[in-house]
C-alpha cells in the first residue's frame, strides 16, 4: 500500500462503502491523519471518527482540498456535493466517483472543464482488496492523474475499464453481486455448523468449494450449466435458482436506470 504514502484523500459521505473504504485504506500505509472524513449524520461522524481516527468534518469543501476526493454519497446527492466543492478544485485535483447511476458526462458538467474526474462501481469486497470494481476515465486526465488513479483502485482489487454506458448493468451484476452469493455462503456454513463442523471447519469447506467452482468455469470450456452435470447429486431446483438471480438482476438494473434518470435532470 506504499502506493499512496502522503497523499492525501478526502472522502465525503462515509456510509457503508464509504466505511469500508476507509478501513482498507487504512489497513497498509496511509494514515489516519492523511484522510478527511466528511459526513452529514452525527451519529455516523462519531462513529468513524472513534473507530478510525480520522479527520472529521461536515463541510465537503474540507475534504475537497485533498489530492485525492472521493465522492460517496447516494446518487440524488451528487449534483450537491459537486456544486459545493467545485471552487475548491482544479486540474491538481483528482475526483472519484462511487456514485451509482451518475454518468460520466453529469459529473463532469458539474465541474470545472480542467477538474481530472474518474467514475467507478465498487463493490464491498475492497474492503479486502478483493473488489471488483469497472472503471470508466474522464476526458482531462493527465497521465500523472491516471497514474494517481490506477494506483488508488489497485489498493482496492481490480478495476477494468468499461464503457460508461455499461455501468448500471455492472452495477447489477458486480456491485450488488455480493448479496447473491453472501446468503449462499451463509446457509452453507449454517448446515455445517448444524451438522457438528466447527465454525473454522464450515467456513473452510464453503470457500474451499466455491473457489474450486470459480476455478472449474475459468478453465473449462464447458458452460455452468454443462459442468453441473459432473456432480450426480444435484439437490437445488436449477431453473428456480437461475430465475431468481435473473429477475434479482433485472431489478437492480431497472432501479440503476431509474436513478440515472433522476440525476440526469
Amino acid at each position: 500500500m506504499a502506493e499512496l504514502a502522503g497523499v492525501n484523500v478526502g472522502i465525503i459521505g462515509v456510509g457503508a462503502i464509504g466505511g469500508a473504504l476507509i478501513e482498507r485504506l487504512l489497513d497498509g500505509s496511509v494514515r489516519p491523519s492523511d484522510i478527511v472524513a466528511c459526513e452529514q449524520k452525527e451519529t455516523r461522524r462519531d462513529e468513524v471518527g472513534t473507530r478510525f481516527g480520522v479527520r472529521i468534518t461536515t463541510d465537503p469543501r474540507e475534504a475537497a482540498q485533498c489530492g485525492i476526493v472521493v465522492v460517496a454519497v447516494p446518487p440524488l446527492e451528487v449534483r450537491k456535493v459537486l456544486g459545493a466543492i467545485g471552487k475548491e478544485l482544479s486540474e491538481r485535483s483528482l475526483v472519484i466517483s462511487f456514485a451509482g447511476g451518475v454518468p460520466l458526462a453529469t459529473l463532469e458538467a458539474a465541474l470545472p472543464p480542467s477538474v481530472p474526474v474518474v467514475r467507478v462501481n465498487p463493490n464491498s469486497p475492497l474492503i479486502v482488496g478483493a473488489g471488483y470494481n469497472p472503471v470508466v476515465y474522464g476526458s482531462s486526465l493527465t497521465e500523472a492523474k491516471r497514474n494517481l488513479a490506477d494506483r488508488f483502485l489497485a489498493i482496492l482489487g481490480d478495476h477494468p475499464v468499461v464503457a460508461d454506458q455499461a455501468m448500471n448493468l455492472y452495477t447489477a451484476l458486480t456491485a450488488v453481486g455480493p448479496t447473491y452469493f453472501l446468503p449462499i455462503f451463509d446457509a452453507l456454513i449454517s448446515a455445517g455448523l448444524a451438522g457438528g463442523l466447527s465454525r473454522d471447519a464450515a467456513v473452510t469447506a464453503a470457500l474451499a468449494t466455491a473457489r474450486g467452482s470459480a476455478e472449474m468455469i475459468a478453465k473449462r470450456r464447458e458452460s455452468p450449466d454443462e459442468l453441473k452435470y459432473i456432480t450426480g447429486l444435484r439437490p437445488l431446483d436449477d431453473a428456480l435458482v437461475r430465475d431468481l438471480i435473473g429477475q434479482a438482476i433485472s431489478t437492480a438494473l431497472s432501479r440503476m436506470n431509474a436513478v440515472q434518470q433522476e440525476a440526469a435532470l
